[in-house]
This record gives structure tokens, C-alpha cells and sequence, in this order.
């Protein structure tokens, strides 16, 4: 300091300022993380406790069954389309006319798995409305099944059976195809019965509709083609629709013993995601909901607050007095 400075020019030094205080409305984060770490045992304790919870409530729920089945198509030379070429302008006219496809391709298995309609049949064909009444809603089935008479009571209102071939679609089959030119079904619920008779309808159901429908088509092929053959006289036609027959017959022979193979018989198993899932989930919501009731109980308690905060802080405390009466 200047000795020769005129004392009347110096500053008196504030002892306020000099400290420099934080502004209130200022977030000290170490203020936060001292005290998460102060109540670690809390955290750590409760967190554990989430998981335990988690598990029991897996426990409590039950495991998934599981009833999985590989199916393939067949291979064989009667499925793949007729050269057609050799029939010259009557060959377009025959492959207008045809169904040409032959034994169920992945393509065509993955696409009558989806449709409504199949699975509208597939529940008709078993009767399996009151089965999934009785897994799926089983107050509503308590409600109205007749017990004594066997049957739906007069007042129950039948679903529509496109939006119930839908349901079981999307609720219970899980289907994946294969890089092996093979396609896994499974089906899924947490009743073993209901998953493995499920999945034998379904494996059954769509032999049958494959067949009915490869059956139906060659049928329709072969009366098709024999009118046409009535009507040439051409020997070199005659022979290509002679051979034409002969393979919708082959066709309809080989569908009917099975329209695909059965690669895997159905396996049951039952699976425990829960067990892995429920702690993860309780455990993570306790240790979240704990670290944050603390960081809130220490912003009411020890931040400098205004008049207008603590209005706010008694609201909030009355407002949760209310909830828990």
C-alpha cells in the first residue's frame, strides 16, 4: 500500500463481500454428492432389497412354458413350376388358368400363419374359445361359462372370430425362419398344458389346411386340363398336357401323406426371463426413487429459501398430508 495515499480515499473492506457468499439460487453439486454418499448404506441397502423384491415377485409370477417345434418344406421335383413353353400360345393361357404352386414353401407357411383366417379356423376346428376364456380372461369365463350344461351361457356375446384368429396369433405364436431353410414355432404361456396342446393344433391344423388347399387346387387343376385335352388334337400338345396331369396328380399324392416335415417334434421347456428382469427393474426403481428423495429432502432442508419457497414447501407438505389420509 501506498504510504503517501491520503487516507480519506480508502475503502473500508466488507466482511460480507469478502467471503464472497454463494447465490441461493445456486446448485452446490458436491453439497449433493456428500450426501448421497453419506446415506450410501441407505442406498445400497434398499437397492438390494429392490432386488430380492424383484425376484420374489418373479417367483410369485411363475415361468413362461414354452412349446417349440422345427418344421421345413419338402424338396422335390413335383414343386417346382412346369415348363410351360413348350405349349406355345396355349401355354398362357394354362398358366392363367392354373395354381401352379406345389408343396407349402416357407414363404407360404409364414403367410397362412399370419392370416386371421386361419387362426379364426384353427379355434373353430378345437374349440378353443373357452380354453382361452379360461387362461386368458378367467373371470370372464367364470362369469359366463355354464359349468352344469358344458357350454357359453345364453347372454355371452361371441367375439368375432377374425379378431380372436388375430388374438391367438399375436398373443401366443412366435414364429422364426431359419437361415437353414427351416422355421421354429413356438408358442408360449405360463400354463404347460395350454402351450403344448396349442402348439399340437397348430402343427396339425396346418397340415391339414395345407393339404385341403394343395388337394383342392390340383383337383381343379387336372378337370381343367382335361377339358383342354378333349379338345386338342396336335400329339405334341396332347403330351405336354398329358404331362401336365401327371404332375397335379403327383402333386396331390405327395401332399397327402404331410405337407411339410417336421424336422423337431414339440419340446416343452419353461423359461425364467422374469428372473432376470423383475430385480433389475425393482432394484433399479429403489436405488433411483431413494437417491432422489434424498437430493430432495436435503434441497427443503438446507438451502436458504426465500419467503415465497417456504409457502411453496408448507403447499407441498399439506398436499402430501392429504394423500396419505
Amino acid at each position: 500500500m501506498d504510504l503517501n495515499q491520503n487516507p480519506s480515499t480508502l475503502q473500508p473492506i466488507n466482511p460480507q463481500t469478502a467471503l464472497s457468499p454463494r447465490d441461493p439460487d445456486e446448485i452446490n453439486l458436491l453439497e449433493y454428492a456428500y450426501v448421497l454418499v453419506k446415506n450410501k448404506w441407505w442406498i445400497i441397502g434398499l437397492t438390494v432389497f429392490g432386488l430380492a423384491l424383484g425376484y420374489g415377485a418373479a417367483l410369485i409370477k411363475g415361468p413362461t412354458w414354452v412349446a417349440e417345434v422345427l418344421i421345413a418344406p419338402h424338396e422335390t421335383e413335383s414343386q417346382k413350376t412346369p415348363n410351360l413353353a413348350g405349349l406355345g400360345a396355349l401355354g398362357g393361357l394354362v398358366a392363367s388358368q392354373l395354381s401352379l404352386g406345389g408343396n407349402a414353401s416357407l414363404d407360404k407357411i409364414d403367410l397362412i400363419l399370419d392370416s386371421r383366417e386361419f387362426g379364426a379356423k384353427l379355434i373353430d376346428r378345437y374349440s378353443l374359445l373357452p380354453v382361452i376364456y379360461k387362461y386368458q380372461w378367467p373371470k370372464d369365463y367364470q362369469k359366463s361359462w355354464n359349468f352344469s350344461q358344458n357350454t357359453w351361457k345364453a347372454d355371452f356375446i361371441q367375439p368375432k372370430p377374425l379378431d380372436m384368429g388375430d388374438f391367438i396369433k399375436s398373443k401366443f405364436l412366435k414364429k422364426t425362419t431359419n437361415k437353414t431353410n427351416t422355421m421354429t414355432l413356438q408358442i408360449k404361456s405360463r400354463d404347460s398344458t395350454f402351450s403344448l396342446n396349442l402348439a399340437n393344433n397348430y402343427i396339425e391344423y396346418l397340415n391339414e389346411f395345407i393339404k385341403s388347399n394343395v388337394q383342392a387346387d390340383a383337383h381343379e387343376n387336372v378337370s381343367y386340363l382335361e377339358k383342354q385335352l378333349i379338345a386338342i388334337s396336335d400329339p405334341l400338345l396332347r403330351e405336354k398336357i398329358q404331362g401336365l396331369i401327371a404332375n397335379e396328380i403327383e402333386k396331390e399324392m405327395v401332399v397327402s401323406k404331410e405337407a411339410f416335415k417336421i424336422a423337431d417334434p414339440v419340446y416343452l421347456s419353461k423359461t425364467f426371463k422374469e428372473k432376470k428382469l423383475y430385480p433389475l427393474v425393482f432394484g433399479f426403481g429403489l436405488f433411483f426413487m431413494t437417491c432422489l428423495v434424498l437430493v430432495f429432502l436435503q434441497a427443503f432442508s438446507s438451502s436458504e429459501k426465500t419467503d415465497e419457497d417456504r409457502r411453496l414447501i408448507e403447499k407441498i407438505k399439506k398436499e402430501m398430508l392429504l394423500k396419505r389420509k
